[in-house]
């Protein structure tokens, strides 16, 4: 696969290094991420409600996630309608970046280093997802190699499995059960929904190599759909 070279890999990982601890209560938290979850659509919810930063079905803003403390980054607010689209059919993304070529160093949004400087970095998504949508995005890879890089890994065994990657599996995959499920009481249907999200979805990050041309990881995900809708002989 390659090596996962990105512009700011460590600054965007940062908050996989440790627990998060959150800035919200219990009560706010379980007013963003549901009093009671009645399947993993209602997850998805969560996550949209999140990106689009409008009210969720209990009236209240999703202001953060397990994964992001803060609200969506101006960078990432870039990416909202394709962001929006994928966690609406349960690509739960936690961390992405735009591809960009050559803008300043103090762009008011992408700009960051010294002054005088430009910005250079690859599309980047990073999202945990079922293992229906991961087949099937396994077969569609195959198409974008090697232009497209890819991590893919579940909480016990690996399907890639690059070092690097794995510095921040356990606490990405932890964060489901440390900071939503200990929200409900013990085998409450809420808490059981986010454990088996925890035990069965697979943790994906993409990365488009060819930052000068167009992101092309919103049509890998829109061929991985295609293919799930498609008669189930295709995914044979």
């Amino acid at each position: 696969m390659g090596e996962l070279i990105i512009s700011r890999l460590g600054e965007l990982n940062d908050y996989y290094l440790f627990y998060l601890k959150s800035k919200s209560s219990k009560d706010a938290l379980l007013q963003m991420w549901g009093e009671e979850l009645m399947s993993e659509e209602s997850v998805f919810e969560v996550f949209t409600s999140y990106i689009t930063a409008q009210p969720n079905r209990g009236g209240h803003k999703v202001m953060c996630l397990p994964w992001n403390d803060d609200p969506l980054a101006q960078e990432t607010n870039l990416l909202k309608e394709e962001l929006e689209k994928v966690n609406r059919r349960g690509i739960l993304t936690i961390n992405s970046q735009p591809n960009i070529n050559g803008k300043p160093s103090s762009d008011p949004i992408v700009g960051w280093g010294p002054p005088g400087g430009y910005v250079f970095q690859k599309a980047y998504l990073e999202f945990f997802t079922s293992s229906e949508n991961v087949t099937a995005l396994l077969k569609v890879l195959k198409k974008y190699e090697p232009r497209v890089n890819y991590h893919i890994v579940d909480v016990k065994p690996t399907v890639v499995d690059p070092v690097s990657f794995m510095y921040w599996k356990d606490e990405a995959f932890a964060l489901w059960i440390e900071q939503w499920a200990k929200l409900y009481e013990d085998e409450s249907p809420s808490r059981m929904i986010i454990q088996y999200i925890h035990d069965n979805y697979y943790l994906v990050n993409l990365v488009d190599n060819d930052f000068p041309l167009d992101n092309c990881l919103w049509q890998v995900i829109d061929d991985m759909f295609e293919l799930l809708d498609s008669p189930p002989e295709n995914l044979g």
